[in-house]
């Protein structure tokens, strides 16, 4: 019950990205594409540390990272 749950938030998050980029596409003098977004945001230094670092936190978690013993369940 939960992991249903679980997977589909996640896939309430996809769906929405994608929603939000067919309408970034469509109208993008009032919703910024993402590529415009990457770009203007990795003009900065600072931010581009930022990103790479939300990226190893994300991959070290839960990519490469144990969370669970696969034993006890």
């Amino acid at each position: 019950m939960i992991r249903s749950i679980v997977v589909g938030g996640y896939l309430l998050i996809v769906a929405g990205m994608i929603v939000s980029e067919i309408i970034a596409r469509s109208r993008p003098q009032t919703f910024a594409p993402v590529d415009d977004m990457l770009d203007n945001i990795m003009t900065n230094r600072t931010a581009r540390i930022g990103m790479l670092a939300a990226w190893w936190w994300f991959g070290w978690h839960f990519i490469f990272a144990q969370t669970i013993d696969p034993l006890v369940l």
